[in-house]
């Protein structure tokens, strides 16, 4: 988890990084800060240093020369490397005043950039602090390049250290870098100070009527779950779904809807997930689909099942159909159940889908039917329970006026379940008792 929030937080960090930043310089004159109301006395920079820096930065990127609309870019005299030489020997020469071997360490720091040497690109930023009075253009560009270097580096208490030192330049707090103060405590397992600083984004973020960011809030979810404070976990991901309303936080909520046992909640958000075509896969829809029979939604459960086999997102199988015509049967859509079981046999490796088939037919009373299909599941030889499907079968024969084959049915439930020998006999001296009724009837209309 720590290194994905890691990637996240530079991903976000390095488009703000700017290796290099010059200020103004009237040659000759004053340096005067570009980006500040309020100046600093400094030093003025000689033309004859200026020439050399302005030298050195176009052959470590000619194309960040100052030239006129349309200007070509400058040919440089040398490579990055030749500029890291000029400047070394530049930054020894006597007689540079404080502001001058600051630049010259901001350009020599912009050039070991470049050629991706990151510890001695910190080195010369910090260099450049060393120097006494810089501008404030200067020294809050090159704060944020330091602890923005550092958070790269992994070294998050040094990267905390520069940022604080960056904040307290700035009039007014940004939302973004006290972000990034988060999650540096948080790779420091400072959870509680992560989430204090978490939070302190969302304040920022209000007070200058501005959009929170998506991983602004996943922060402090991350951090709260962190902490076990699951309500607080909840409470943050109701406000991410509504303003970003992403599956993954979808999901997050449902999980945590059924980890405090909100079963209502989380199939709410389940079927909110679905509804919004976010799902995807199999196992998701067969999921909300056994979620709502057991919340006693069957009728929405088998018509989601439908769906998902006509959109091909799930394949027919035994488990899939049985499924389907499991929910046909709650909901009391006995034909559908039927069409269900029947095609669920298709698969099946023993008889009890065909018994599940032959109870179904008999609560439609198409007995006749039913009968048939007891049979293919006795036929089978692979029942778990051969006695009550005898039984069954017994019972629609009974219906059926078959009256041999149902005392058959019924001895035969009674020889593979003890336990049913009582009952079966009840029904076998019925079904005697009605044939000789049926017998006397049958004699006195014939007048015999």
């Amino acid at each position: 988890m720590k290194k994905l929030v890691a990637f996240i937080c530079m991903l976000w960090v390095m488009p703000l990084f700017a290796p290099y930043v010059s200020d103004s310089v009237d040659v000759g004159g004053q340096a005067i800060a570009a980006e500040r109301k309020k100046t600093r006395r400094v030093p003025a920079m000689r033309e004859s240093t200026y020439r050399r820096l302005a030298e050195a930065q176009v052959m470590v990127d000619p194309e960040s020369a100052p030239r006129e609309e349309g200007e070509p870019a400058p040919e440089p005299k040398g490579t990055p490397r030749d500029a890291i030489n000029l400047l070394l020997k530049l930054k020894d020469r006597r007689g540079l005043n404080s502001y001058e071997l600051a630049q010259v360490w901001n350009t020599l720091a912009f050039a070991y950039y470049t050629i991706e040497d990151v510890p001695n690109t910190i080195k010369s930023y910090e260099q450049v602090l060393g120097q006494g009075t810089i501008t404030e253009a200067l020294e809050q560009s090159v704060l944020r390049a330091l602890f923005q270097l550092y958070y790269s580096q992994e070294r998050y208490a040094k990267s905390i250290e520069y940022m604080e030192k960056w904040e307290a330049l700035r009039e007014q707090p940004d939302a973004g870098v006290t972000y990034i103060k988060a999650t540096a405590y948080y790779q420091l397992d400072r959870f509680r100070q992560a989430l204090k600083t978490a939070l302190l984004v969302e304040q920022i973020t209000q007070q200058q009527q501005k959009t929170m960011k998506e991983n602004w809030w996943y922060l402090q979810v991350v951090l709260y779950n962190e902490l076990a404070e699951i309500d607080n976990v909840i409470a943050v991901l109701e406000k991410l779904i509504v303003n970003y309303p992403k599956k993954q936080y979808w999901m997050h909520l449902a999980g945590m809807y059924g980890e405090k046992e909100m079963d209502d909640q989380a199939l709410s958000a389940y079927y909110a997930i679905y509804t919004q075509g976010m799902f995807n896969r199999e196992s998701e829809v067969v999921m909300l689909t056994q979620r709502l029979l057991n919340a006693e939604v069957p009728y929405e459960a088998a018509t989601i099942m439908e769906k998902g086999f006509k959109d091909g997102l799930i394949k027919e199988t035994e488990k899939n159909l049985k499924l389907l015509a499991t929910a046909y049967t709650m909901a009391q859509e006995m034909s559908k159940a039927i069409d269900a079981w029947r095609d669920a046999t298709r698969f099946s490796k023993d008889g009890d889908l065909y018994y599940r088939l032959a109870q179904a037919l008999a609560n439609e009373d198409r007995h006749k039917e039913a009968s048939e299909v007891y049979q293919e599941a006795l036929d089978t030889g692979k029942l778990k329970d051969p006695g009550d499907v005898n039984f069954w079968n017994g019972i629609s024969l009974m219906q059926l006026a078959h009256w041999d084959k149902a005392i058959k049915a019924f001895r035969a439930a009674g020889r593979a379940d003890k336990k049913m020998a009582k009952q079966t006999r009840r029904y076998i001296r019925y079904i005697q008792g009605e044939k000789r009724r049926l017998e006397e009837l049958r004699k006195m209309l014939a007048g015999e």
